[in-house]
């Protein structure tokens, strides 16, 4: 489910965001950034994110409540197959799963309140007129995205990893 929710929210910020770029949306209230540099395609990318914001939120808070349960049912399989041979397959499943985890939570508790206070100020800014310092806002939260998307990538990859990993983990009462 958590590599599900990952994939699906990246398939949806990857179609929305180009197809209203390209399509120049203009968010009423907002016209002033039809003024800067590529307007229309900021305007269609400003409106896309109104449009993502609530499936980032809930993507944001459903990989948050999956990540505890993930680790813990990693570690419930390491224990059970510790000394074994496929020992080290679920230390390695449990290590995958923890450094996701890690990254949500890092992503949840720092990255991701900071990009959302840049993004409402940029909002706000750019609501008031006040085109110049609504974008050097922005650029601030495009440093932050850049990070958040990096690590967004490296959490996925990891439970993209360990869940085919866990289909080599012997079964209950099974063979290794």
């Amino acid at each position: 489910m958590w590599f599900a929710c990952g994939v699906s929210v990246a398939i949806a910020a990857m179609a929305s965001f180009p197809t209203l770029a390209g399509r120049g949306v203009v968010v009423p209230g907002f016209e002033a950034l039809l003024d800067a540099e590529d307007g229309r395609a900021a305007s269609g990318r400003l409106a896309a994110g109104f449009v993502m914001d609530e499936v980032f939120a809930a993507t944001d808070l459903f990989q948050l409540v999956l990540a505890p349960p993930t680790v813990l049912l990693a570690i419930w399989c390491w224990r059970r197959q510790r000394g074994g041979a496929a020992g080290g397959l679920a230390l390695s499943v449990l290590l995958l799963v923890s450094a996701a985890c890690g990254l949500t939570l890092a992503h949840s508790l720092s990255i991701a309140p900071s990009m959302n206070a840049s993004l409402e100020e940029y909002r706000t800014l750019l609501g008031s007129g006040r085109l110049e310092e609504a974008l050097a806002v922005h650029d601030a939260f495009d440093s932050r995205h850049a990070l958040a998307d990096r690590l967004y990538g490296i959490r996925l990859a990891a439970v993209a990893i360990a869940l085919p990993l866990c289909l080599f983990l012997p079964g209950r009462g099974g063979p290794p």
